[in-house]
């Protein structure tokens, strides 16, 4: 559905239905770029990602996708001259052209079940993934075809990656924790080299938000409402 800002229906569009894994239901954002609006559609039937105007609500494309479950909001930047649409998934993460849908490239390693969204980093873009494995991976946005186990990879993380939320860019240091645990990890974000090693914060048990960065803080919320407020920068605090 879309509405104007003083609640008109402007349009609406029937969408095809996803079956999850263990019903678990959808929680991939739509994500708006100009007029165009991307929507991933992941599941255990007929995965794909789906391209819509956003004024009318028309198709632009549909492309099929050889994906399981996976409820990671795409992102769409703009690099070397064309928009990408970038989808973190279980078999591969892939670079879509935002104007014809063509692979633009494409890397495997994520684990399954993979939910949290990618973030640039300059001309890196990291994708992570955390349940029955763990896995991180800086791509460089000029890549082209299968770079899988490749040295087009600019770094490889592989332990204490998350499964549910999504890591936090913040200036040039990427923070994201452990699993669903309070369990922190800090790395530079362009070399991939650990800041602040695995550490247990205080406070906190489970943790499904993504942690927010503003006015030179980390804000990390629990599932119990506790939230815990930590300095940014290289030393805990």
């Amino acid at each position: 559905f879309c509405y104007d800002l003083d609640g008109q229906l402007q349009w609406h569009r029937p969408v095809d239905p996803v079956r999850t894994r263990l019903s678990f239901g959808e929680a991939s954002s739509p994500v708006l770029h100009g007029t165009a609006l991307v929507l991933n559609r992941d599941n255990e039937g007929q995965s794909h990602l789906l391209v819509l105007d956003a004024l009318t609500g028309e198709v632009r494309w549909r492309v099929a996708r050889e994906e399981v479950s996976a409820w990671a909001t795409p992102l769409v930047v703009e690099s070397a001259g064309r928009v990408q649409i970038i989808t973190n998934a279980s078999q591969r993460v892939r670079s879509y052209d935002l104007q014809t849908g063509a692979v633009i490239w494409e890397c495997g390693g994520q684990v399954s079940n993979v939910t949290p969204s990618p973030v640039r980093f300059g001309d890196l873009v990291c994708c992570m993934s955390g349940y029955k494995g763990s896995s991180a991976v800086a791509i460089p946005l000029d890549a082209t075809g299968d770079i899988t186990d490749t040295s087009r990879i600019a770094w490889r993380h592989d332990r204490d990656t998350p499964y549910v939320p999504s890591p936090l860019l913040y200036e040039n240091l990427l923070y994201f924790n452990k699993l669903n645990s309070a369990v922190l990890t800090c790395l530079d974000a362009a070399t991939g080299k650990p800041v602040i090693e695995v550490t247990r914060l205080p406070e906190l048990t489970n943790l499904y938000a993504s942690p927010v960065g503003a006015a030179g803080r980390v804000y990390l919320v629990g599932r119990d409402g506790v939230t815990l407020v930590i300095k940014h920068g290289p030393r805990l605090e």
